[in-house]
């Protein structure tokens, strides 16, 4: 056995003593595994394995007088592409969720239908009275006596039905008709006028003027009111009641004669009872201007005494006074000065 290996090795020495060998070839290349891109299953682990074809191997034989050339080739190689997949991973996310709370708003409890009354028309107020211009003339001697100008309010109790106290406000239209008397010491205005839805109640306001020749001056001496009870002006009142009389005997506007009074603010003239001194009413009146006695034809005003001008009299008149005491003083000090100083030198 020994000898035959030896016999069967002995040609190839030599052989490869005699030609040099040709330098080996390199290894085929080997084709790259095309990316297999599997998306896995979440739950699946996916294993890919490649086998390439095993290498062939290329024995060229020659003859025991020729060169034989022999490629060793590689060992097949089994090129295996394992992808190992992520363990099954559950990835949780964990966001802390608030407790379950339900956030109640405060309690609301709905208000009761409640419906508010329309507030009762209030009663429409008293418009302001009218100035009206009022005359008295004396036929006989065609001469106006009296002559007046002045917006008149009235405002007076009475008596109601149910023992209560009612108030009734009335304004003297400019309207109401005049007449009067024209006598030397004393002179009167009346002014009439119709009331109530039918007119048929008459109400009549009389001023009475008097005369003082001592001071040269002319005074309102008294007024009388005398208003007829109706259902408008009087509502409810006293059945029994058919008419309300009032007076004011206190003397008023005193102006020299052949002058005119003019006041232009409201003055209030209180009315009483008869025989009564209580005040049940108010006449107020404004843009007054009247003259009596006039001894003209003309129906224009004499010279006027404004009652805001008269009102400063007192104040000027003590006014100047002072300043001439304060002159007197002056001078008296200045004239004893002098003549102390006079004395001085007739000293030396």
């Amino acid at each position: 056995m020994k000898a035959l290996c030896f016999f069967l090795l002995l040609p190839v020495a030599v052989f490869c003593n005699d030609v040099a060998a040709p330098p080996p070839q390199p290894p085929p290349s080997t084709p790259s595994p095309s990316p297999n891109t599997t998306t896995p299953n979440p739950n699946t682990t996916t294993s890919t394995t490649t086998t390439l074809a095993p290498n062939a191997t290329t024995t060229t034989t020659v003859a025991p007088t020729t060169t034989t050339t022999t490629t060793t080739v590689a060992p097949n190689t089994t090129t295996t592409s394992t992808t190992t997949v992520a363990p099954n991973t559950t990835t949780t996310s964990t966001t802390p969720v608030a407790p379950n709370t339900t956030t109640v708003g405060p309690v609301t409890t709905p208000s009761p239908n409640t419906t508010t009354p329309a507030p009762a028309p209030s009663p429409t107020p008293m418009p302001q009275p009218a100035a009206g211009s009022w005359s008295v003339r004396n036929n006989a001697s065609d001469v106006t006596c009296v002559i007046v100008n002045m917006a008149i309010r009235i405002n007076v109790t009475y008596s109601k039905a149910d023992n209560k106290t009612g108030f009734a406000v009335l304004n003297i239209p400019k309207e109401a008709t005049s007449n009067g008397t024209c006598g030397n010491e004393t002179q009167t205005l009346r002014l009439e006028w119709p009331h109530g839805t039918d007119k048929n109640y008459s109400n009549v306001l009389e001023m009475v003027f008097e005369k003082n020749e001592t001071e040269k001056k002319f005074v309102v001496h008294n007024i009388n009111l005398t208003l007829s009870v109706n259902p408008d002006d009087f509502p409810n009142a006293t059945q029994s009641v058919t008419n309300l009389t009032f007076f004011h005997n206190h003397n008023l506007f005193a102006t020299s004669l052949t002058r005119s009074y003019r006041c232009m603010k409201s003055q209030e003239v209180d009315l009483f009872k008869k025989n009564s001194n209580e005040t049940v009413g108010v006449l107020t009146v404004s843009k007054v201007q009247l003259e009596a006695f006039h001894e003209t034809n003309s129906t224009d005003f004499g010279a006027i005494e404004d009652c805001e001008r008269s009102t400063d009299i007192v104040p000027i008149t003590v006014g100047c006074a002072l300043v001439g005491l304060v002159a007197v003083v002056l001078i008296g000090y200045l004239v004893g000065r002098r003549r102390s100083q006079a004395r001085g030198y007739l000293s030396m």
